[in-house]
């Protein structure tokens, strides 16, 4: 039975290795890489921890730390990898810290005959297991919900099994912490599929290695978005400058922003185009990385306006902003100032636009 733990854990160990090294050779100093080489490192760290080969004490407690890390860094790749803004607030980093360092002060003090219905237990062990919980769940979250907005294929296609593989490599992490099972036969289990798992995320590398620059690229890498002229000078086919043009229209003519809850598969029924085509052009031609972003430019194009226009002051700034295509005001404000700098109230008041150069927004509006 030994023989088969080994071989399992070294299997899992191998196409973590591999994972780590592809990303380092092919995309060096890029964040997401070193993000994904640290969180190979964690889970090779996990198995290690469980390994039944001996080794000194210290050496698997801190495997067993560096496998703590694993949600918190699997979160922040998601986060970088389908989120397209680089900001994360400080509250969760404060969270993420207090986590690890409650977490590794438990295990520093655990000496083996705390009980487990304990407040020992219940504040270093399992408060902070909830939380990786917390961070398991919300990468599932964040790779499903923004799936349908998002304009670059290869992150589309990506998005569910990236959160079904390693949230189920996390999610057996947290789980034996929770419950403490293990037996040489459910981790021999547990390694096979964390390298089923592994083995099928280098395929798809594969698969994707043409646009896997792109796939990895952060808003920050990315061309800066621009709103969609025809004579914009980029060189476009006639076909895709016909499609720009009906574009023009149905945005700029007929406000066909303004349609709260618009989707990309309504403008792609307005323009009688095929919806992965619409996607790709916007994408491609115009550099926006997801739809809302798309529809922000026009929307805050169109509010900032009206809210300098005398003819206009009487109207309430909650009126606008349902007028222009937003579903509730706390959206409006957050794109707002994440387009001028300012709150819409400030811009009303300030009589003209501010110093603050104006910039495009890189937020799907679905910040923490």
């Amino acid at each position: 039975m030994q023989w088969i733990h080994s071989a399992s854990s070294y299997l899992a160990i191998s196409q973590l290795m591999f994972l780590a090294s592809l990303y380092l050779v092919y995309f060096p100093g890029k964040l997401l890489s070193r993000l994904i080489v640290l969180f190979s490192a964690c889970i090779a760290a996990y198995i290690l921890s469980r390994s039944m080969a001996p080794m000194p004490t210290e050496l698997r407690m801190l495997f067993s730390m560096m496998a703590t890390l694993a949600p918190a860094v699997l979160w922040i790749i998601a986060r970088y990898l389908f989120e397209d803004h680089r900001r994360i607030h400080p509250a969760m980093w404060t969270l993420i810290c207090a986590y690890i360092a409650i977490r590794v002060i438990g295990l520093f003090m655990y000496d083996g005959s705390v009980p487990r219905n304990s407040g020992f237990f219940l504040f270093y062990f399992y408060i902070p297991q909830l939380f990786m919980l917390f961070l398991a769940c919300h990468v599932v979250y964040m790779a499903c919900r923004g799936r349908d907005s998002d304009l670059i294929e290869s992150r589309r296609q990506v998005r569910v099994p990236f959160a079904i593989g390693m949230g189920s490599i996390v999610g057996l992490i947290i789980g034996t912490g929770f419950f403490w099972i293990g037996s040489p036969q459910l981790d021999s289990l547990y390694f096979l599929v964390v390298f089923v798992l592994i083995l099928s995320v280098n395929l798809a590398m594969f698969r994707f290695q043409h646009q896997a620059p792109h796939l990895i690229q952060t808003a920050a890498d990315a061309p800066a978005p621009k709103a969609p002229t025809p004579d914009s000078g980029d060189i476009v086919s006639r076909q895709d400058q016909v499609l720009i043009d009906r574009i023009l229209k149905a945005m700029q003519e007929e406000r066909l922003y303004a349609e709260s809850g618009l989707t990309i598969g309504d403008l792609a029924a307005q323009v009688s185009v095929q919806e992965y085509r619409l996607r790709r052009l916007i994408n491609q031609s115009l550099h926006y990385r997801n739809f809302n972003q798309f529809l922000n430019h026009y929307r805050i194009e169109e509010a900032a306006r009206r809210l300098l226009d005398p003819a206009e002051e009487h109207i309430p700034i909650s009126s606008i902003a349902l007028d222009v295509g937003y579903a509730s005001l706390s959206s409006f404000n957050k794109a707002f100032k994440d387009t001028h700098g300012v709150t819409p109230s400030t811009w009303r008041a300030s009589g003209q636009p501010t110093s603050a150069a104006t910039v495009f927004p890189h937020s799907d509006e679905s910040r923490l």
